[in-house]
């Protein structure tokens, strides 16, 4: 028991001695991100999607593709605060127009009306049309496991999974994505996710908490690559 935890006190020590020289900026960068994207203009950013078993399927799937993913069903609630949170990192941007709910729903439900056999990609390409924007970005939030337990004894940590997905109107080509799949793990599990314990503490992190840092690197990202 006395050499578990020496092995275990080094663990951490050498976590805390980690985290502290990527704070001072001595762990290598990441590797460098292919280049700019196309220029797109105004992009239209709609509500986060949200993981449902649809009409005639056992299981959640991805909605523009069908395919069944390691998704759960989410419930309203939740993807509306996962909206917020995106529209929030966005405000400001004169790149993004932010669409509301209603005006979505209102939409998609003239649309569904006059072509019920429309594509997804359709779909999102005509909401574009109607925003006057040049893209479309569409969000679909997959999984949202709240942890089981407290700040620093959890049973089970929380996960979040989600994409988001920069769709051009024109052609319907998807011209960026971005998957975040992640279920918290120890950092003396894994020393290599420093970035999220320098912004949540070392402890473990609600869904809420995960679902914000991935968005934020999400949008970090996207930001970078456009124009």
């Amino acid at each position: 028991m006395k050499g578990r935890g020496r092995n275990e006190w080094i663990s951490w020590f050498v976590a805390v001695v980690l985290l502290f020289m990527a704070g001072c900026g001595y762990l290598p960068s990441a590797k460098e991100e292919p280049g700019s994207l196309p220029n797109v203009g105004k992009i239209a950013v709609l509500p986060m999607d949200r993981a449902s078993v649809r009409p005639g399927q056992e299981a959640p799937t991805c909605i523009l593709t069908d395919k069944v993913v390691d998704a759960e069903e989410i419930a309203p609630e939740v993807a509306d605060r996962a909206t917020g949170k995106l529209f929030s990192l966005l405000q400001g941007d004169s790149r993004f127009a932010l669409i509301p709910k209603g005006q979505c729903m209102g939409f998609l439900q003239t649309l569904i009306a006059t072509d019920v056999r429309a594509s997804q990609i359709r779909m999102l390409q005509a909401f574009g049309r109607e925003n006057g924007a040049d893209a479309v970005l569409y969000g679909q939030l997959l999984r949202f496991r709240e942890r089981v337990g407290g700040n620093y004894a959890a049973k089970s940590p929380a996960s979040v999974a989600f994409t988001l997905t920069l769709i051009r109107v024109r052609d319907g080509a998807i011209i960026w994505s971005k998957a975040f799949d992640e279920t918290q793990e120890a950092l003396s599990d894994n020393l290599f996710k420093l970035s999220f314990y320098r912004k949540t503490g070392m402890k473990w992190a609600t869904a809420d908490e995960l679902l914000s840092y991935g968005l934020e690197q999400a949008v970090e990202e996207l930001r970078r690559r456009l124009p």
